[in-house]
């Protein structure tokens, strides 16, 4: 049986009223843990904007994030569809990919009306044209950045006081690993 050894970091900054922390993970079994530390601390209404470039791992932590929060079909890239909705068994996953999306599509699309309910959280990857949503919802910016290999460097932030209180809790309990 191979042991696996996570090296788990984590970095606080505050700059403005903005709070933000750096989570480094080593594998995707770090990843998978940062994933679930949140689906545990997450009460609903979350908007979770990921971004970062193809391959750093944004899709495989929704998709932790959602089999978490007892997801039985878990979400792929939404790419073609642009919105999904999973059912969970404590909250519901609403999953929108907007790397297609311009900012003149976001009315259109209409995902206001879907994000911020109290029975799900919502994850936006690619979530450049949705920028706009930062200051109408509990939101947190993922920004995952490839560090080498497995590894990956996840930056969280957020300007809501509700949602810096959400990472701080989360923060700990990765410390305490």
């Amino acid at each position: 049986m191979q042991e696996w050894k996570l090296k788990i970091t984590a970095e606080h900054m505050a700059v403005s009223n903005t709070f933000k922390y750096k989570f480094r993970v080593d594998s995707q079994e770090g990843t998978d843990r940062l994933a679930e530390i949140f689906a545990g601390t997450v009460r609903g209404g979350e908007v979770f904007l990921l971004s970062g470039p193809i391959g750093a791992g944004k899709t495989y932590f929704t998709r932790a994030f959602a089999k978490a929060l007892g997801v039985k079909k878990l979400p792929v890239s939404a790419t073609f569809s642009m919105m999904r909705k999973y059912r969970g068994a404590k909250l519901n996953v609403f999953h929108g990919d907007l790397f297609r999306a311009g900012e003149e599509d976001m009315e259109n699309l209409g995902m206001e009306e879907f994000l911020g309910g109290s029975d799900c959280v919502s994850i936006i990857e690619w979530a450049g044209a949705g920028r706009f949503l930062t200051d109408k919802f509990n939101t947190l910016n993922f920004d995952f950045v490839l560090a080498g290999g497995d590894k990956r460097d996840i930056t969280v932030s957020s300007s809501a006081e509700e949602a810096a209180v959400l990472i701080k809790e989360v923060e700990k309990k990765w410390q305490m690993n």
